[in-house]
């Protein structure tokens, strides 16, 4: 496999070779081999875009990467390691899968634009997908026992500050930001404490309310209806959606045409031998008995 992988890589440089040689500057030379500032650049724009800045700040180091790449590939040649058969295969069967994934380049490019209106079209259509739930944005103060929760209480009902009171407190991690929950809607905390926070509104503060984890005191501090997304919010993730799904529809038109031309002919009985037996009717069996 590192055969492959190895081959490949060199396959993908001389190509990328043949596209850049408008009198390119030659940066260094190899045996008979010359290598440019040409090839060098068209090797990085082969990178993730993520690293392609940082690549474009090392040429030298990537210069030297191309120069063993080019020496090992010169000794396996040497060696005939291409013509081994084990590689050959490979080789083979790369070149299957890259024909192929060119030709679904090919046949899955849109042929058509995704236009505002099919965008707002697919929003209307598909609004409850964007419907953002009633949120809660809460702080508590969890504590181990009722009478510890409770002393607690009372000093916030006279008037002490909840933040302050969760860092003395709080066993819980979020102490360190005074209690701070944040946003959270339905379904994503514990029953009995969700409905507590969902019941309070803004500024309110919860009697002791008791969970598996121990006793909570809970504040809201803002509460959101529920609403949908904006089309201006979704329109770019519509739109990659849709160009996706025109994708998926080229790909089974084109395979469907190609399977209509062809003659195809499976042998179904061969698979019909491997399937498990069906079980045996149990009430029949117990009848007999």
């Amino acid at each position: 496999m590192k055969y492959f992988i190895l081959t490949l890589s060199i396959i993908l440089l001389v190509v990328g070779c043949a596209k850049t040689t408008k009198e390119a500057e030659v940066i260094a030379t190899l045996n008979n081999h010359k290598i440019t500032m040409g090839m060098l650049d068209e090797r990085i724009s082969e990178l993730p875009e993520y690293y392609q800045q940082a690549a474009s700040q090392h040429k030298r180091e990537l210069l030297e990467d191309l120069i063993v790449e080019q020496l090992l590939f010169d000794e396996a040649k040497k060696r005939q390691i291409d013509k081994d058969k084990e590689v050959k295969d490979l080789i083979r069967k790369a070149t299957r899968k890259i024909t192929v994934a060119k030709l679904l380049e090919i046949e899955t490019t849109p042929r058509k634009t995704v236009s505002d209106e099919d965008i707002e079209l697919y929003y209307q259509q598909h609004k409850e997908q964007y419907l953002v739930p009633e949120r809660v944005k809460a702080s508590h103060i969890l504590v181990n026992t009722e009478e510890e929760a409770n002393k607690i209480l009372a000093s916030l009902h006279a008037g002490a500050d909840f933040a302050e009171l969760a860092k003395l407190h709080s066993k819980d991690l979020t102490k360190e930001r005074g209690g701070d929950l944040g946003y959270f809607q339905r379904g994503q905390m514990i029953p009995e404490f969700e409905n507590a926070c969902f019941a309070l509104n803004p500024g309110e503060i919860s009697g002791v309310i008791q969970t598996r984890f121990g006793y909570h005191i809970v504040k809201v501090t803002d509460k959101l209806p529920a609403e949908y997304k904006t089309l201006s919010e979704v329109r770019e993730n519509i739109r990659a959606k849709l160009i996706e799904q025109t994708q998926q529809d080229q790909f089974k038109d084109f395979v469907e045409t190609l399977k209509k031309k062809a003659k195809i002919k499976v042998k179904e009985e061969a698979f019909k031998q491997n399937q498990p037996e069906a079980p045996a009717d149990t009430e029949a069996s117990s009848g007999d008995q």
